[in-house]
Parts: C-alpha cells; structure tokens; sequence
C-alpha cells in the first residue's frame, strides 16, 4: 500500500491521507491543473491553508511554483528541494562551494539555500534568512544553517506516525487481500489518532492500557459473547445465532481437498445434503443460500 499523509509533526497525528491506487487515483478537484506531486500537498492540507500553518516537505514535492502558490494562501513553506525543478536559479544550481559554505537566491517571500556539508544540500523556506547558527560537533564548534536546525526539529512527522504504528498494531503482512490491510491499517490510524488527543486532553494511562480499554468498549456494543466450553457439544443452537454477527466462511481444513459437514437446515428437513460452507460462530455447517439466512433468522427453527 502506499499512502500520501499530512501528519502534526510533534505527536503524528493524521489529518489527512490520499490513498494511491495507481493511474486511477483521485487527488481531488479543487487544484485540477497542478503537477501531481503539488496536488497531493494542495489537496491534503486544503483545510488548513489561508490559517497561518507551516508545512514541512521533502524534495519529492517542493519546487519554486508551489512554494509561490502556498504563500499566496498564507501558509509557510520549509522543505528540501531538487536542483531541477523549473524557475530553479541556475547560479545556486551551477554554486561549487566547500564544506561549510552557503549561497542563497531570494524570491519575494522564498529563500532557496545551496549548503554545503559532506554533500549538497538544497533548501526553501518562506520565513527563514541565511543566517548561520553555531553546533558542537566531534571536530569542534561548527556552523550550519538556521534553517536546517528548523527542518530537522519538525519534519519527523510522518516518520513519527509510521514509528508509533508498528506498535500494536491490527496491519499484518501475511494479509493478502488488500481490502482486509487497508481496513486494519485505518483502523490503526483511528486508534492512535484517538490516543494522541486522549493524551492532548491531559489522560495518564499508557497506549496499551488505552487501546484494551476501547476495545473492551467497542466489544461490549457488539451483542452477546459467549466463552467455548469444554466436553461433548450440545445439539441445541447457541442463542448467538440470533442474537451475534454471523458471516459464512469455509468449512475448516481436514485430510480432504475440499471439507464437507452436513447442513443441518437441510438435516432438519429430511434433506440429505452436504455444503462446504459453516458458521464459525455458530460452529454449524450451512448451505450459503438459504439455509445460513433461514437458521440465523427462523426462531421457530427445530434443529
């Protein structure tokens, strides 16, 4: 799966995510003439724009037309940025500069920054300067830009969501059908979204503890649970299946190719006939149409 997320960069939060589903894929409608990579920064953070906010980006996204078109909605800009992007200057591009050294081209509100450490690194920002900030390192006290100090600070965002959801989480590789990650996967961001705020409003317990809890709660809303038992099964329904969430699935594995049980709808009514389907739940095999409807729904039903 991939995914294209705006994420708060000191705690992970999830705003808002695109999910990417090929050449298909849906970016929205309200920046139609955009480059792809601009409207995925346009369409996630739409809410946001014209507030005042921040957005940190890497290289994948930023170039001098976007930067331009965030400020117009008032929002700040502060990324890493590819030399060949169109309107690049072509002097900080063509810069050979030694270690240390920086050269700067300024914009109207941008600045875009060619430093040099054990390589070059290029940057924009909208709200910082040139200026140089001093950094005890191994070899002594030495310079970087102020810049890159704010970069470095909040642009974990998404690392830090992604980090915080491998704990816990419902996601697992071995699921080969898309549908059943993808579902897993958004319920994990919910989660953890909910557990971010629940810290936000002053809560003590731990993530753990959290997420036991609301799925206690989410499990109580579901209708009765019932614990398996040991010793011989008894012939009498279980009082889930009218009362529970049923679904068919196959008949459980054994030394055949293709398991079989007696229907016991098909059973009751002097009808000899096997299926390849049951209730896990109810632990009862059952024709798929109608028998799995007639037994979940037929209280009068004598099995």
């Amino acid at each position: 799966m991939k995914i294209y997320k705006l994420c708060e960069s000191s705690t992970g939060y999830v705003w808002n995510f695109i999910v990417y589903t090929g050449k298909d894929t849906i970016y929205g409608q309200t920046h139609p003439g955009e480059q792809t990579s601009s409207r995925i920064v346009l369409e996630v953070a739409h809410d946001l724009l014209d507030k005042g906010y921040c957005l940190y980006l890497d290289n994948w996204y930023t170039s001098p037309k976007l930067v331009d078109t965030l400020c117009t909605r008032k929002t700040d800009v502060v990324g890493t940025m590819r030399t060949n992007r169109k309107e690049f200057p072509d002097f900080v591009k063509m810069a050979r500069l030694k270690k240390g050294e920086t050269v700067a081209a300024f914009h109207k509100k941008q600045m875009i920054m060619k430093w040099k450490d054990k390589r070059d690194v290029v940057l924009v920002s909208t709200f910082h300067d040139d200026s140089m900030e001093n950094v005890t390192a191994r070899q002594g006290v030495i310079q970087k830009p102020s810049v890159v100090f704010d970069y470095n600070k909040n642009m974990g965002g998404v690392d830090r969501n992604d980090g915080q959801m491998q704990s816990y989480k419902l996601a697992r590789e071995r699921i080969m059908k898309y549908y059943q990650k993808m579902f897993r996967y958004l319920l994990d961001v919910v989660c953890l979204n909910a557990f971010i705020i629940y810290k936000k409003k002053g809560g003590s317990i731990s993530r753990l503890d959290f997420l036991l809890t609301l799925a206690e709660s989410l499990s109580s809303m579901g209708g009765v649970v019932e614990l398996a038992t040991r010793g011989r099964q008894s012939k009498s329904p279980k009082p889930s299946r009218l009362l529970g969430r049923c679904f068919p699935d196959m008949v459980p594995g054994t030394s055949k190719k293709k398991p079989t049980r007696r229907c016991v709808v098909c059973w009751a009514n002097g009808r000899r006939k096997q299926s390849s389907y049951w209730c896990s739940n109810c632990e009862k095999a059952l024709c798929v149409v109608p028998c799995f409807k007639v037994y979940h729904i037929d209280k009068n039903l004598k099995i």
